[in-house]
């Protein structure tokens, strides 16, 4: 839909998931939904968007996301379903002819976040080009109260629709839209907070995607983890302080925070307030050359520390490991000697927003994270609250800065404490090529073969797992003769686990884009033992080192 253009369809409205759907009277909540035509203007009324199917209360406008269903957890539902157009299928399931209502009877279930979603059309085939298109703008939240209500909190839906069209349409060869609560960024609604707030939210991811949820500059709880059909609500000591947790198809996540963008993003604003960020000593100064080499087709990017390095042999990714210890003051200066743009986010740092590294957007104190052009520099300020693994990255033309090399490592030690590079072992996971479409597209600590190691029997090794590909999940595990051995779980997202959650596994649990996970490792007896790291636990699908392990 071109912008300023009429039709006499409805508009879509933002759905922000204050208001529940339907009415309440003697224990059952009733409510009334019509599935229409309308147009979606993703960005603002009068702006470009698409026509869709949308789903509505009878009687009022239709909203992305669909209205929200919220109830104590007893009460019993009716939900009337009416379609105005094409057949509709996927709630149970039930299908629901054009002009049919259907109305189904329920009683809600355990308290917790879920959700629900209609499918338009019957279901293709799987091997068809409509397979591929996603629907997801047909689903909204479903939440279940305990009786006498939750804590306050605040409901985002991520909603994606997603059409094969014809490359006279769109160079592509899709039009999609990818949504929070009905809006794209930058036109997705703004929190206004103030330091020291308290945070509930409920996330549901009602598309097809995978999505990691990172929060800049600051941790969070994770409370619960669910689906359409089970919410799994955690006991205090099971919550996970994380800053970035992957969100799988079609799943929930309720969280609890202290308080190139697209899509779905939320920009949140806070006033200031008592900071509890805490630096000692005299600053160290750190100047990082962000350098490229090679022309659009075979061009590389990567850091150094050394102003003399040659940017024509440029093959250094990762860019350096750079350690510091927690409480340390760092000026980090960023040179750009590329031909391009770029700014630098130091992912999982709890830092001055105008530190943080997102261009034109991360501000305080009057300053403001800039977009570095190339030949200029300009200097963060980091501040190290809690020891831990962490990356520094591109936060500007991401796909193709982040899979030319512009990433690496921080390591964040205690206070006091040594890197020992003989037991504290790195492991980042990366894409050499935008595509990123197969093994030869991806590499472990910027090289396909990895050098073989030698350790010693009872030595205590910690290995850094991170994802910083573009997309995918990755897991890493250890074997000996082919049999998997135990490894222990230490850390998420720089952030120790509690006591009882360090236990051995087989592997590490999937980490998505952005996150990164330590386990510990101390052989018992001698062999050469494989660490692999990958996507799968196939050979074709991950990257493996040797390591020798020797008697004491």
């Amino acid at each position: 839909l071109p912008a300023g253009s009429i039709s006499g369809l409805p508009l879509v409205q933002p759905n922000d998931n204050g208001v529940a759907a339907g009415t309440l009277q003697g224990g059952v909540r009733d409510i009334a939904l019509e599935v229409t035509r309308a147009d979606w203007r993703i960005e603002t009324p009068d702006g470009p968007g698409l026509r869709v199917a949308a789903v509505a209360e009878v009687g009022e406008p239709p909203t992305i996301p669909a209205p929200l269903i919220r109830v104590e957890t007893g009460t019993r539902l009716r939900v009337r379903v009416l379609l105005h157009t094409r057949p509709a299928g996927d709630a149970d399931p039930f299908e629901v002819d054009p002009g049919e209502v259907r109305t189904v009877e329920f009683e809600a279930g355990a308290p917790g976040t879920y959700l629900y979603w209609i499918r338009e059309g019957p279901e293709p085939d799987p091997e068809s080009e409509a397979a591929e298109s996603e629907q997801e703008q047909l689903a909204g939240a479903f939440v279940v109260d305990p009786v006498g209500g939750s804590r306050p909190d605040k409901i985002f839906v991520m909603n994606i629709f997603s059409e094969p069209v014809d490359e006279t349409v769109s160079p592509t060869g899709w039009v999609e839209a990818l949504a929070i609560n009905g809006r794209s960024w930058p036109f997705t609604e703004r929190m206004a907070l103030t330091v020291g707030d308290e945070l509930r939210w409920r996330v549901v991811n009602a598309s097809n995607r995978e999505h990691p949820m990172h929060l800049h500059g600051f941790f969070y709880s994770v409370l619960s983890r669910g689906t359409a059909t089970g919410d799994t609500i955690y006991s205090p000591d099971d919550r996970r302080l994380v800053v970035t947790e992957l969100m799988l198809p079609r799943t929930t996540d309720r969280e609890h925070a202290h308080s190139h963008l697209a899509g779905l993003v939320i920009g949140i604003e806070v006033a200031p307030g008592p900071s509890d960020l805490i630096s000692r000593g005299t600053p160290v100064e750190v100047d990082l050359f962000a350098n490229e080499y090679g022309d659009r087709t075979g061009y590389r990017y990567g850091f150094a520390l050394d102003p003399d390095f040659a940017a024509d042999s440029l093959t250094d990714v990762p860019g350096p490991l750079l350690v510091f210890n927690q409480f340390q003051t760092v000026n980090a200066t960023v040179h750009n000697r590329m031909t391009v743009p770029t700014g630098i986010h130091w992912h999982g740092l709890e830092l001055d927003a105008w530190s943080d590294g997102v261009p034109d957007w991360s501000a305080s104190d009057g300053r403001v994270s800039p977009a570095i052009a190339p030949g200029d520099s300009f200097t963060y300020r980091l501040s190290l609250l809690r020891p831990g693994t962490f990356i520094y990255h591109s936060h500007l033309d991401d796909i193709h800065q982040l899979t030319g090399g512009l990433y690496g490592p921080l390591l964040v030690l205690p206070e006091g404490e040594r890197f020992d590079p003989r037991t504290d072992h790195v492991m980042i996971w990366g894409w050499n090529h935008p595509n990123g479409a197969s093994m030869d597209q991806m590499d472990l600590n910027g090289r396909r073969e990895q050098p073989d190691a030698a350790v010693q029997v009872g030595e205590v090794h910690r290995f850094r797992v991170i994802n910083i590909a573009p997309a995918g999940r990755i897991s890493a595990w250890l074997t000996l003769d082919g049999d998997i051995m135990p490894i222990t779980l230490h850390a998420k997202d720089g952030a120790d686990l509690p006591p009882h959650q360090r236990v051995p596994v087989d592997r590490l649990p999937h980490l998505g884009v952005g996150e990164t996970a330590d386990f510990t490792w101390t052989p018992t007896a001698p062999g050469t033992y494989e660490l692999h790291v990958g996507l799968a636990t196939g050979p074709e699908a991950n990257l493996m080192q040797r390591w020798v392990v020797r008697p004491r």
